[in-house]
């Protein structure tokens, strides 16, 4: 069953008004209601003063209408009275400068006196409404992640203690950060501070143990809040849109979904402009991510309708957004948000209702999908919950380690690892996107793009599914550096050149390199200039992609696929070499999209892979029960070749052998009457 609501912000709206919303979504076919979220003092509007009744009275109208509530519970933002009982909690930028909480999410959520506050809160909330009958599942706070961290005085202590419980002696830290470099030794563990002085990052080993600390200290945040759930209320469900993906703080998922999360959530906020295909697919990934191995569906929690100043996507687009969820396994899709921002933060961010109240364009596009999505004839078939063979590994570390040494990590981690889940898009293949230390299930491929840290777990992991019989995809800038953000001092790719049976230390920059570092005093000028134009060539096919950047791989037991030529001689661009059971294969350039998806295409059929249905370009398919879902995601009109006759479930039309699709629009087809 595939449940479909809304964001509702009772506090925002008069008492008179509830029903007349709760009626319009009835009406609109909703079955669920995310509430409570960002409104801590509307609870709590001093310390220890709890005002409940007005809350009481909304849990009630939604019970008697029989929509069932994911009740948030909002410990962020904090209220103004906490920020003025311990300004300790406030954020200190990198400067050292105490950050007024004049924006949502400038908490520490590390900060003892937060937490404390915080958890009171979440027991007496779980508790009041643990045995409410509107309620289906408790929201874990809203958006963690999200914001900056704090590096006040009051957070270094704390890293400080994380350090020596990391690192027990002085003496192993400081073979760690490479102490002995710039004469940056530490005689003790107070001497550590965050590497950060306003605009300027200190070393790579010491950034990644920086953010390896705020990461761990959200994980149990959202830890004892799950605790708290399931304490006071045993049968209550919990999820949370957290944002373990935020590109300037985020935290480490991959980690810790598997002890802390029930239901996986998510907010999908593709954008307005579905052309946008990084936005678009990005959406996508995170969903994927959040599910990892879980097997669970995904919860969205927070649905685009519109946006800061856009009243909406083009028509149709909402109910596009709302099937493609469906085809990367959502069970829930709930709008954000009910009602246009009248005021706020969020002014003029445009939601299913109008400013006025009164039903847009957007509502009928959701109850259109909620009725569509009800009646369809394999509805029992949802959510879609496929068990991949094809693993795609992702890495909260990689991304702070790339991000932090730009200079030499030209294409970022994040544009690879797109580019290969696009890839897997485009031919309409699922993935489960791993944890390269702990893979949990079976898989005949593994993609590692641009994976810079290599552990010894992750490195075990690796050496392991080769063994046993899998294949392994792994890119340019792989394999760089050890747990510690330092470059490996062996042969290349660290830790596993025996399982790829190669060399590859050096590496070729085809465009002119800049680097922001004033190497002698000098400003150096950013050249646009291209040295060489190497392409690929893979038996009788040639890439002719631009590259940008290429190891120079030496094989020693590898067998080489695919040459770069253009050169004054030719190179091996691709590599396989056969280890235990399994296959290595190297690719000595950043993951691009024709390449990978050659590779993976090889794989396939060598391996016996699952193929997805067959799709022109935009068009994402899945086969889901005895029908096929098309999700047309082009302005375009798109036409299908069928393998037969088929049945529309949607338009209640016969097809002969081909489909035609308008811009942005769905069908399901009935796959029993294919010939």
């Amino acid at each position: 069953m595939i449940f479909v609501g809304t964001n509702y912000h009772p506090h925002d709206w008069p008492k008179e008004r509830w029903p007349a919303d709760i009626r319009l979504m009835k009406e609109a076919g909703f079955t669920h209601v995310r509430l409570g979220h960002l409104c801590w003092d509307s609870f709590e509007p001093s310390e220890g003063n709890y005002t409940f009744n007005w809350f009481d009275e909304a849990m009630n109208l939604f019970a008697e209408a029989g929509i069932k509530v994911v009740l948030d519970i909002a410990t962020r933002p904090a209220p103004t009275w906490l920020h003025k009982k311990d300004p300790s909690i406030d954020l200190t930028d990198r400067n050292g400068n105490r950050l007024q909480a004049v924006h949502r999410y400038m908490d520490d959520v590390g900060n003892g006196t937060f937490q404390e506050c915080a958890f009171r809160f979440a027991e007496t909330l779980t508790k009041r409404y643990a045995d409410h009958p509107a309620l289906y599942a408790f929201g874990l706070c809203n958006e963690v992640g999200s914001g900056a961290p704090s590096y006040s005085e009051e957070a270094r202590k704390r890293y400080v203690e994380w350090l020596r419980e990391k690192y027990k002696e002085i003496e192993c830290l400081n073979e760690a950060w490479a102490a002995q470099r710039w004469s940056r030794r530490l005689n003790s563990f107070e001497d550590a501070e965050f590497p950060v002085a306003g605009s300027i990052n200190g070393a790579p080993e010491r950034i990644l143990d920086m953010w390896r600390f705020f990461s761990d200290e959200q994980l149990a945040y959202l830890n004892e809040l799950s605790v708290i759930v399931k304490r006071n209320a045993p049968n209550a469900r919990e999820s949370t849109n957290h944002w373990g993906e935020h590109p300037g703080y985020g935290f480490d998922y991959l980690k810790g979904y598997k002890q802390i999360f029930d239901l996986p959530g998510v907010g999908f906020y593709p954008g307005v402009n579905p052309e946008d295909r990084n936005a678009l697919f990005g959406a996508c990934f995170a969903m994927s991510h959040r599910i990892g191995e879980s097997e669970k569906p995904m919860w969205c929690l927070e649905f685009q309708t519109g946006s800061f100043g856009a009243y909406a996507p083009p028509k149709g687009v909402l109910r596009m957004y709302a099937y493609l969820s469906l085809l990367f396994r959502a069970e829930a899709i709930f709008a954000w948000t009910w009602r246009s921002m009248l005021g706020g933060e969020e002014q003029y961010f445009f939601g299913l209702l109008d400013h006025d109240g009164q039903p847009g364009r957007k509502w009928y596009e959701y109850q259109q999908f909620a009725s569509e999505i009800k009646g369809l004839e394999i509805a029992g078939e949802l959510p879609y919950l496929p068990q991949p063979e094809i693993a795609l590994a992702y890495s909260f570390e990689a991304f702070k380690v790339s991000e932090n040494q730009k200079a030499y990590y030209k294409t970022p981690y994040l544009r690879q690892v797109m580019q290969v889940f696009e890839t897997l898009i485009d031919e309409n293949i699922d993935c489960n996107v791993v944890n390269l230390r702990n893979i949990d299930l079976n898989y005949k491929v593994l993609l590692i793009p641009g994976h810079a840290i290599m552990d010894e777990a992750s490195a075990q992991s690796v050496r392991k599914f080769v063994e046993k019989g899998g294949t392994v995809i792994m890119t340019a800038y792989s394999a760089k550096v050890d747990e510690n953000n330092r470059v490996f001092g062996t042969t290349l790719p660290g830790r596993l050149s025996e399982v790829f049976g190669i060399r590859a230390n050096a590496f070729e920059r085809p465009v002119a390199h800049h680097s922001d570092a004033n190497e002698g005093g000098l400003q150096k000028t950013r050249l646009n200039l291209r040295r060489e134009s190497p392409r690929i060539v893979m038996g009788e096919r040639t890439f002719e992609e631009p590259i940008d950047y290429y190891e120079i791989l030496e094989p020693s037991t590898a067998e080489i696929l695919g040459v770069f030529s253009n050169l004054e001689q030719e190179l091996p661009a691709v590599t396989a070499n056969t280890y235990g059971l399994g296959t290595a294969i190297y690719v000595a350039i950043p993951a691009q999209k024709e390449l990978m998806q050659a590779l993976i295409t090889d794989c396939s059929e060598r391996l016996g892979s699952r193929k997805g249905p067959v799709t022109p370009h935009g068009v994402v398919a899945r086969q889901i029960g005895n029908a096929i879902f098309y999700v047309n995601t082009t302005p375009e009109e798109k036409r299908i070749e069928l393998d037969g006759r088929g049945y529309g479930l949607l338009s209640g039309q016969p097809y002969e052998s081909t489909l035609t699709l308008r811009a942005y629009d769905i069908e399901v087809v009935r796959e029993d009457t294919l010939i």
